[in-house]
């Protein structure tokens, strides 16, 4: 969650603000809770729309890289890797 890098780990399913998180610890859903604004809302990929991480489609920066990028929905996640394979 605070980070933008795919890992992998156990995770713990928690509501905060009418939304789930997934969180790894309870220092890192304190850290969610202090900045809300700057890590649960990101930029979509591909229009720049800011988005809760929350509602976002989760994908890859670089196939086969850790880096995470988000979009809105199915169709900007399309257009950004249409854009990308070009």
């Amino acid at each position: 969650m605070n980070g933008d890098d795919l890992q992998l780990h156990i995770s713990s399913k928690v509501y905060y603000k009418n939304k789930v998180y997934y969180f790894c610890s309870e220092e890192c859903f304190n850290h969610l809770v202090k900045h809300f604004t700057e890590v649960a809302m990101v930029p979509d990929a591909f229009s720049g729309n800011s988005i809760n991480k929350s509602d976002a489609l989760i994908g890859l920066k670089e196939k086969g890289e850790p880096e995470l990028v988000y979009f809105k929905n199915k169709q900007t996640m399309n257009e950004y890797y249409e854009q990308r394979n070009k």
